[in-house]
């Protein structure tokens, strides 16, 4: 074998040695979690992989801060969109009203936050409706964001592609922080 064949197949070796490795790489202090921090976190808790992940930004527009997501598919229609951003008083976590039809708490996180349930209900032959969950850490807010089924009340009374059991336990997961 010549030198360069040897080399290369050196460098698809190293290559892939990182593959596979059920560790997602822990973020940097003050950086989000990475899409396949995410996606693991999401398969976890949900018993199932996401068929597709995508980066989700729309946090930036709603918190009014950079803050970077993911977008995970999970059924034919149920979505999970998750985030982790710095403490903001953006009506999407829940700080004022203009944002929700209605917001109520949840209670305590183990850390101590705050959990809270927001929703948005159907518009009839516009949008299905949403369902949010937040975690209201220290310093840290994590998102969840459902959509899949039609929202025409009170999530906790709905059957919903994805539990707030479920959803409760995505935000709460340690894994998820700006580090």
């Amino acid at each position: 074998m010549s030198r360069l064949g040897t080399l290369a197949g050196a460098g698809v070796l190293l290559a892939l040695a990182g593959c596979g490795s059920d560790d997602a790489a822990a973020p940097e202090a003050g950086e989000p979690p990475s899409l396949d921090a995410y996606a693991e976190v999401v398969a976890d808790h949900l018993g199932r992989e996401p068929r597709i992940v995508e980066p989700w930004d729309v946090m930036t527009r709603e918190l009014e801060v950079d803050a970077d997501g993911a977008t995970l598919v999970v059924g034919r229609t149920d979505s999970l969109e998750v985030a982790v951003a710095p403490t903001t008083d953006s009506p999407l976590v829940c700080a004022d009203e203009s944002f929700f039809d209605a917001c109520v708490e949840l209670g305590d996180d183990p850390t101590g936050g705050r959990l809270l349930l927001g929703w948005q209900e159907e518009e009839p032959e516009e949008d299905p409706g949403v369902v949010y969950v937040i975690d209201r850490r220290d310093g840290e807010d994590v998102v969840a964001r459902y959509a899949g089924a039609v929202v025409s009340g009170d999530p906790r009374e709905l059957d919903l592609g994805i539990s707030l059991d479920e959803m409760v336990a995505v935000v709460t997961d340690e894994r998820l922080t700006l580090g």
